[in-house]
């Protein structure tokens, strides 16, 4: 194998700094790519291939979504799109079935960390964690672009500058620009689309790629623009300015290091950094930016600097753009959702000191998805936050088993909430989470004809971080199910279910938590389960706890 050595260019991140630091799995969409501190004074090899080409795509067909992680939600006609932890997925049946691409190229088995759908145009952005001399990297590996909604994709490289390429032209002003010359750590997390001033019928597809910084494409991903943002020393820029000597360079600027950005229409744009909110309101040529430091006082202003995504709600003449604005590094900023209702120029901030992931809105009703459950409130001052009861499907009796949600989204009144344990549906009924709840998760189909009529997954599981599920299907509309757990040498350990009634034939699980009828949990070690359906032969499993 040939290598080519480059330099890697890599963030000099602080330690306090949450923007640059996120240490559990589960704590954002992508935060297994975030989970090193890295030193710029090392040199790897970048073995990833780049991969490009027209591909036609016919994706794989399931009764149940590829993943339980669920980090991105879009409605298009009578179709909905999703951003998992195993690609992309959709459903064009109202549920009945689901289309992922996982697996499929142009898209093999990379995890997706940015996506968009708009109207025919879809855009996912690709990325793996590439093991380099026993360090985790973070690695973008494309954009995949689609301009027939799905039927056909484009597969372009990350974008990348020449080693060259270190200067930019801004006005008059010709600046230094740090080239990013490799894919680690320059991965797309988030994606927009507008049409182009020039013509309308042209698209421009926009980027965030944290040390890739932003960048635009006007040729559906063939070739990519560097954006210019203000540095952190400034809070705007615009290219009638003359006199500017600072440089685009992620290293010294949080504000050029850019995750999250959004679209209100055309030439108004919102990208959010690590360093604050931007805002252009002519197609992306000058910014102003807005952060802790200098859009107010108490609550009257932007929590945090770190921003990881927006919304925009609209109900009767109001628009209000919210934003999930984490604390970054000073020490006065607060983790909260933060919203503006005149286009930026002034903000307020609510539901603090929770870990905001995203926000969703259905007319005058606002949800906000955290690491701390999932929130409900009218637009009304002051906010009357609520979080909903136990969640659990009616039909399995399942129960969700995370507080980590990410995204949201609405058909009418039917609500879907993406969670790092399965896919959500209810009811808007008016009142505060009052809506049924069904979970759809990730399931391998079971073969009654086969000789395995039941799973459980994970395992071995390991019952501080998870719980495990034991699948099994009855094959009846109508069954009484009792499930029992054992240890090694046959001791009853734990009841999960004793004639408990289920009433569908399709595969259905119980979950374990790793605990005894004592409520203690259980030592490592080879467990068995028993499930009686009905009068039928008893099928049993085995289950290893490592903990």
């Amino acid at each position: 194998m040939n290598y080519r050595i480059v330099l890697l260019i890599l963030i000099l991140f602080s330690v306090s700094l949450n923007a640059q630091h996120i240490e559990n799995r589960k704590d954002y969409k992508l935060s297994k790519f975030l989970t090193e501190v890295f030193s710029n004074k090392k040199v790897y090899y970048n073995t990833y291939p780049e991969r490009n080409g027209f591909t036609p795509v016919t994706p794989f067909v399931s009764k149940y979504p590829v993943s339980n992680f669920i980090t991105d939600i879009f409605n298009s006609g009578d179709t909905v799109w999703f951003a998992t932890g195993s690609g992309i997925m959709r459903t064009r049946d109202r549920f009945k079935n689901f289309e992922y691409y996982f697996g499929v190229l142009p898209f093999g088995n990379d995890d997706v960390s940015g996506f968009i759908v708009y109207n025919n145009v879809i855009v996912a952005a690709t990325a793996i964690v590439t093991d380099i001399g026993g360090e985790s990297v973070p690695t973008g590996t494309g954009i995949k672009v689609s301009t027939d909604y799905g039927k056909s994709w484009n597969s372009n490289p990350q974008p990348m500058d020449g080693i060259n390429d270190t200067s930019i032209v801004y006005g008059s002003n010709v600046l230094y620009a740090l080239p990013v010359i490799v894919p680690q750590q320059n991965l797309s997390y988030d994606i927009a689309v507008t049409r182009c001033k020039c013509d309308t019928s042209l698209k421009i597809i926009w980027i965030t790629s944290f040390a890739g910084g932003l960048r635009k494409s006007t040729d559906y991903g063939q070739t990519w623009h560097r954006v210019l943002l203000p540095p952190d020393v400034l809070d705007s820029i615009y290219t009638g300015g003359t006199g500017y000597t600072f440089g685009l360079n992620p290293r010294d600027n949080l504000n050029h290091r850019a995750f999250s950005v959004e679209a209100v229409n055309d030439s108004v744009l919102f990208v959010g950094t690590a360093n604050g909110i931007n805002v252009s309101t002519d197609w992306g040529v000058s910014w102003r930016k807005w952060n802790f430091q200098n859009s107010g006082s108490g609550v009257n202003r932007v929590s945090g600097n770190f921003v990881v995504n927006f919304h925009i709600q609209e109900y009767g003449t109001k628009q209000i753009i919210w934003a999930a604005t984490r604390k970054a590094e000073d020490l006065n900023e607060v983790s909260a959702i933060s919203y503006t209702t005149n286009g930026g120029l002034n903000w307020s901030y609510t539901l603090s000191n929770i870990y905001p992931n995203n926000i969703s809105s259905k007319d005058s009703i606002v949800y906000a998805q955290t690491n701390d459950g999932l929130w409900r409130s009218y637009f009304t001052t002051p906010f009357s936050w609520s979080k909903p009861p136990l969640i659990y499907d009616e039909t399995t009796k399942d129960k969700l088993t995370t507080n980590s949600f990410y995204t949201g989204s609405n058909v009418g009144d039917t609500l879907y909430f993406g969670s790092a344990d399965g896919l959500l549906r209810t009811i808007e009924t008016g009142s505060p989470w009052t809506g049924k709840w069904k979970i759809f998760r990730a399931i391998t189909p079971i073969d009654l004809s086969s000789d395995i009529k039941t799973y459980a997954a994970p395992n071995p599981f390991s019952p501080d971080d998870e719980m495990t599920r034991i699948f099994y299907k009855t094959g009846k509309n109508l069954a009484k199910i009792t499930i029992k757990i054992f240890d090694f040498g046959m001791n009853p350990v734990r009841t999960l279910i004793q004639n408990a009634t289920r009433i569908t034939p399709d595969e259905i699980y119980t979950s374990w938590d790793g605990k005894n009828n004592d409520g203690y949990q259980v030592a490592n070690g080879v467990y068995f389960y028993r499930i009686e359906i009905d009068n039928d032969k008893p099928e049993w499993g085995k289950i290893l706890v490592l903990q």
